[in-house]
């Protein structure tokens, strides 16, 4: 079973591209800082659907328990407070998926 968190992010009119790049940044580089994570993606929403979300994250893990370890890690804490400062809006999902639809997991 694979565990996926998603979260999608519009950001005040205010917010500087540079600090949205950055934070993206700080977000991707848990992948390595996380015991059971898999795989962290942090980056623009290239979707014509996007509603105004303009940036996503996507964590891949190999349980729940790494998904909640992702979340409360100091460097996430420090990166969602900050997010929380330049956010209009977001949305998060999590959800688990077996291994065998066919993927490369």
């Amino acid at each position: 079973m694979t565990y996926v968190h998603v979260a999608l992010f519009a950001w005040k009119s205010d917010v500087e591209q540079s600090d949205v790049d950055r934070v993206m940044a700080e977000v991707a580089l848990l992948q390595d800082k996380v015991p059971g994570v898999i795989e962290i993606f942090a980056g623009e929403n290239q979707s014509k659907y996007s509603e105004d979300y303009s940036h996503v994250v996507m964590v891949r893990a190999q349980s729940q328990a790494a998904i909640d370890a992702y979340r409360a890690h100091p460097d996430h804490v420090k990166a969602a407070a900050e997010i929380d400062t330049y956010e209009l809006k977001s949305v998060g999902v999590d959800f688990s998926t077996s291994n065998d639809q066919g993927g490369d997991n």
